[in-house]
């Protein structure tokens, strides 16, 4: 008599781990540095709830940027069902273990102010940006729309009259602190803008509103008159350390904008996605999301002063998707 050996489930990271290897140094370093946050185990992805950071509830999302060789990611640092209120600090002990720099004591002590008594949805997450040499650690903080109050002390005054344009239709929704380049980063997101909102997002960057209009026609292929492509619009201004006027990025839902993931795919590689390496390897493991969900997450649009704006995209880790044994 004899029996089957009883089935051995498979890890339920083998993709996600098969593909942080095949990106060489930096993918084995941001490897070692989940598994020691906690978001993956020597047994797979950690048994947490799934995230708000992706459709598909994979609480890691990388961002892919033409001719970066790096590999950019945000990722959750607790279980999401957990109480987020105490997530800024368990982020700042991660950046310190990882060697960075902290926020300046003012600075956590405005994020911990906005936050104040407010239900969160995810509190705070960790951004790593690994070139196989050198990491960056970044603060994501979660900022309430109340917190427009305190924007003064976390923003530049050039600002001002865009929200003040915008009214209460702009949301805050983050502020991000980047660790190695000191520079801050807020955000927000308005709902039921036109373009006419696109000169006053210019001024304070000193960008060409006109040139953010002909980039958003080229990525849809189509021009949509005086509407935007989609309803929801986020954008964001980076203050850097070394002065000057601040960055300006917009951001749009890739679900919204081209609809399922197939045709975001193709939309990515006609803008030069087949010459983003490490996005190539992340479509060839063809993980379906479920339940109509997009793994493609945002389309992110950079201006610039003296060239065309650049485009970034960002897709969920494969954390849906079990390996299949044949």
């Amino acid at each position: 008599m004899f029996a089957f050996s009883p089935a051995i489930p498979s890890r339920n990271d083998l993709d996600w781990c098969w593909y942080l290897r095949r990106q060489g140094k930096a993918g084995e370093m941001l490897e070692r540095i989940l598994h020691d946050i906690g978001v993956m185990h020597p047994g797979g992805w950690a048994d947490w709830a799934p995230s708000t950071l992706t459709e598909t509830g994979a609480p890691v999302t990388l961002t892919f940027h033409k001719g970066d060789q790096g590999l950019e990611l945000i990722t959750e640092v607790a279980d999401p069902s957990s109480d987020p209120t105490n997530r800024v600090n368990t982020v700042c002990k991660i950046m310190q273990d990882l060697g960075a720099e902290l926020p300046s004591a003012a600075l956590r002590d405005v994020i911990s102010a906005a936050q104040g008594d407010v239900q969160l949805r995810y509190g705070a997450r960790l951004g790593l940006r690994h070139d196989g040499t050198n990491c960056e650690v970044i603060l994501y903080a979660e900022l309430p729309a109340a917190a427009s109050d305190l924007l003064g002390l976390m923003s530049p005054s050039p600002i001002k009259p865009v929200l003040e344009a915008a009214g209460e239709t702009a949301k805050t929704t983050m502020l991000a602190y980047n660790a190695t380049t000191k520079d801050i980063t807020i955000y927000w997101l308005v709902e039921g803008a036109d373009r006419t909102i696109l000169p006053k997002l210019a001024a304070p960057a000193a960008v060409s509103h006109d040139a953010l209009s002909r980039a958003i026609d080229e990525m849809t292929t189509a021009s949509s008159g005086s509407e935007l492509p989609t309803q929801k619009l986020g954008f964001s201004y980076t203050t850097k350390k070394a002065g000057g006027a601040p960055e300006l990025n917009l951001y749009f839902s890739a679900k919204h904008l081209f609809g399922h993931d197939d045709e975001v795919e193709r939309r990515v590689r006609a803008c030069g996605g087949d010459e983003i390496s490490a996005y190539i390897n992340l479509m060839d493991i063809r993980c379906e999301a479920p339940g109509g969900r997009a793994r493609h997450t945002l389309v992110t649009m950079t201006a610039h002063q003296e060239a065309d704006p650049t485009l970034a995209i960002s897709v969920a880790a494969p954390w849906h998707c079990p390996f299949e044994v044949m």
